[in-house]
């Protein structure tokens, strides 16, 4: 058995969303020479174009987005002395989280120990308000989310970069909504530095989530040759450092082959249990072990697409099945079987099987599976959480137990008529 290390090809990553270039906001008139010297201009933020460009499978596809979510991105420039202050609601939806990250795209640890992700449940609200997260109240209050050069000593607070960055590095913080509930209000952002405060529009095409584009192929790709199987696929824990990785997630992935003529892949394991709906409810949860799990098939090569593929009737089918899409049977095992669109009405018809999708583009590619589990429960053994990161799939499946996905290939016409126990996983 063999697993594919993609490392998440983090060389291969050009976000269409870049850093803007930044420029010091204009200061008030400057006096006469004659008279007091004016504050340094150096001492004023500098500020992006705008706060909050969109990210995601419908608007850029990259970073292997989970279709389930919605990401923001906030671009700064690192200075000394600076904070940047951002003012929101609190969203009705399964999960909210902001997180910064480094000139690498990657978190890290602040110079004073703190942290590089606020999650929804661990931010305080503005005096009046109350979080949704914490308590059973209707979403909508106010709180302050600070990014500054001592986070620990604050509360909601985020550190602006690890230590030794040099000034002028680029530093993001990334705003994060699964399954939101309505609309999501984007927090305001104002940059303050040496007494300076200068407030961030929020970018044109921000709270817009254009469809994907038309122009994919409607034609699929040949089918692969009908050979032997080719050999089956294994999950290891991998961080992938450098693609915005959310803190509050750890993934699975295996990298897979795709299925010859007439087979699919078949993944089994036993689901964790979740907290349920769209709705902001609070954590912990006695009844769930983690905030929210998926499955997501993704192509292999860069810069890290999740599968998205167009459909006859205008709508897509994203390639993510998260916990509320799954189905399970008695004792709460999955069976994903992955597949071309073409074999979709037949794996459906099966029952307890959850269809996963080959793009529609490339069927006969190289495609990567990635299983997320966020926020686990201190409680659940089995998280991937608990897995070391970078451990083989042996030591994965032995900290997982049931809950490690076990992979085969099978004949689609086996699976139809017998169900899942003709396809045998190991």
């Amino acid at each position: 058995m063999r697993y594919w290390n993609p490392l998440f090809l983090a060389a291969a990553l050009a976000l269409s969303t870049a850093a803007p270039a930044t420029a010091a906001q204009a200061g008030p008139p400057r006096p006469p020479a004659s008279a007091e010297p004016a504050t340094p201009v150096s001492a004023e933020p500098a500020t992006p174009d705008c706060a909050w460009h969109p990210l995601g499978y419908r608007t850029s596809n990259v970073a292997y987005p989970d279709t389930n979510s919605q990401y923001w991105l906030l671009h700064y420039t690192v200075q000394p002395g600076l904070t940047i202050s951002l003012d929101g609601r609190y969203p009705d939806a399964r999960y909210a989280s902001f997180a910064s990250y480094d000139a690498a795209n990657s978190s890290f640890t602040g110079p004073d120990g703190a942290a590089s992700v606020l999650t929804d449940h661990r931010i305080d609200p503005d005096r009046g308000s109350r979080n949704p997260y914490r308590q059973p109240v209707r979403p909508g209050g106010k709180f302050t989310v600070t990014v500054t050069e001592r986070a620990a000593a604050r509360p909601n607070a985020l550190p602006l970069a690890p230590a030794g960055t040099a000034e002028g590095a680029q530093g993001t913080v990334v705003y994060r909504v699964y399954l939101p509930h309505g609309t999501i209000r984007l927090p305001q952002v104002t940059f303050l530095r040496g007494g300076h405060r200068a407030r961030v529009a929020t970018c044109a095409d921000a709270r817009t989530t254009p469809a994907p584009p038309a122009d994919a192929p409607t034609t699929p790709a040949p089918p692969a040759s009908a050979d032997a199987a080719p050999e089956r696929p294994a999950f290891a824990r991998q961080g992938g450092a450098g693609l915005y990785l959310n803190p509050d997630n750890a993934y699975l992935v295996a990298g897979f082959d795709a299925p010859p003529a007439g087979q699919v892949l078949v993944v089994r394991g036993k689901a964790p249990t979740a907290t349920t709906g769209d709705r902001a409810r609070p954590w912990p949860d006695p009844k769930a072990q983690v905030r929210y799990w998926s499955m997501c098939d993704n192509l292999w090569w860069g810069p890290g697409e999740v599968v998205a593929n167009p459909l006859p009737d205008g709508t897509v089918d994203p390639g993510c099945r998260a916990d509320f899409d799954t189905r399970l049977d008695a004792d709460g095992t999955y069976t994903y079987v992955i597949g071309t669109e073409q074999q979709r009405a037949a794996v459906e018809s099966v029952p307890g099987v959850t269809f996963v999708p080959l793009s529609a583009a490339t069927p006969t590619a190289r495609h990567l599976l990635i299983l997320r589990d966020m926020v686990a429960d201190p409680g659940f053994a089995e998280a991937i959480q608990n897995v070391p990161t970078g451990s083989d799939p042996a030591r994965t499946a032995q900290v997982m137990g049931a809950y490690y996905p076990r992979t085969a290939y099978c004949a689609l016409t086996a699976l139809t008529a017998a169900g899942p126990s003709a396809c045998p996983v190991s």
